[in-house]
């Protein structure tokens, strides 16, 4: 579960910079991870040394979990649009469910019990009972209006994985609710002297808990797989046309779009990497531009005969000479040779200049290059 969890949020990190709903996703997932990472008997009484009730404190990730999802369902309906005051009713509910639950662990004798052992069989005060309404009241509301907005929203859904993802979240938060009612009634009703079996019934609730809780997040990545392979196709130009983009940056620092720092903000998330992407290919095609004009008439028929009827190792031999005489300080020449015209289609640049990139690291550009001499004539 908590590998699932972080690794979740792991993936979705990048989405930190893309916009208001994609964080309140991140901070839902971020929550819960934290919540159920503290809920771990080793964790919790590592806690527990230096604050007490520390039993409780995942309750209270909880509330925050419950509060980023209600956050994020209010952005992906517009919900904020119309209702601008929205964000603070909402911040104020959540911080009225925290202090009363403070309030209420504060009054409890003996402190609030959360194990079905401590819960079953004894006088459960009706301040714990009080406690354990609030707080699953209050979880179980989210989680319903969560649950009839992914269900209704996944029927107008036009894409196969949207739809499916869609469906896995109102399922898996729907079972979450169930289980946080039946342990919220079985509560009250022993705190009332009806006495019911909890700590029998709480295996098959925590597996319900689990079980609601594993399809959700299989329900959020679902949607995103498509995005994911965007990403990794993407990562994988990107480091395909590096070589040739680093002979152009070093020998043309004036076609950099952006500094590299700005770069360095832009590592994940499919528009960003996309966008690296298109300037990377526009940076590569503003440098070449430039070496066209050193690249002297009948230089890509030579390096045909040369390195055979390989077109992207001939252009990848063009560059190499053109380089050379650049940095020999050549003069430009007129009416010198073209590169080779691939079409106006992004993903063909991005292949075609991939595959002159991966030829320009090979021996055959240099040594072509260095059967020339490093000036020219105009």
């Amino acid at each position: 579960m908590l590998v699932l969890l972080w690794g979740t949020v792991a993936a979705r990190l990048p989405s930190l910079w893309r916009d208001a709903q994609q964080r309140a996703m991140l901070a839902t997932l971020f929550s819960l991870s934290l919540a159920k990472t503290v809920a771990t008997p080793g964790v919790n009484a590592t806690v527990s040394e230096w604050i007490p009730q520390s039993r409780v404190i995942p309750h209270v990730l909880g509330v925050l979990t419950a509060f980023f999802l209600l956050r994020f369902v209010s952005l992906i309906t517009d919900y904020d649009a119309k209702h601008p005051h929205a964000a603070r009713y909402q911040q104020l509910l959540a911080a009225s469910v925290l202090v009363s639950l403070i309030i209420l662990i504060s009054v409890t004798p003996g402190g609030i019990k959360t194990r079905a052992t401590e819960l079953s069989g004894t006088d459960i005060p009706s301040t714990a009972a009080a406690y354990w309404v609030v707080l699953n009241g209050y979880l179980g509301a989210v989680l319903a209006i969560t649950t009839a907005l992914f269900w209704r929203t996944s029927r107008s859904a036009s894409a196969a994985l949207l739809r499916n993802g869609l469906r896995a979240m109102a399922l898996g938060t729907f079972l979450v609710a169930v289980y946080a009612v039946l342990k919220t009634a079985a509560i009250v009703a022993n705190s009332l002297g009806a006495w019911m079996p909890i700590e029998r019934a709480e295996p098959a609730a925590n597996a319900l808990r689990t079980i609601g809780t594993i399809i959700c997040l299989i329900g959020v990545t679902v949607p995103a797989s498509g995005k994911l392979r965007s990403v990794f196709h993407a990562y994988r130009s990107l480091l395909a046309l590096r070589p040739l983009w680093r002979v152009m940056r070093q020998t043309f620092p004036d076609v950099i779009l952006f500094p590299r720092r700005r770069a360095l903000l832009e590592l994940a998330g499919v528009d960003e990497v996309q966008l690296r992407l298109y300037r990377r290919v526009i940076e590569i095609r503003d440098g070449m531009l430039t070496l066209r004009d050193y690249l002297p008439a009948g230089t890509l028929d030579e390096a045909r005969k040369y390195v055979g009827d390989r077109p992207a190792l001939v252009e990848a031999c063009g560059i190499a000479l053109a380089l050379r005489l650049h940095r020999g300080e050549a003069p430009p020449i007129e009416n010198g040779d073209r590169w080779a015209d691939i079409g106006g289609e992004i993903a063909d640049e991005v292949a075609w200049l991939s595959a002159v990139s991966a030829a320009f690291r090979r021996d055959e550009p240099a040594a072509f290059a260095a059967r020339r001499p490093a000036t020219a004539t105009p």
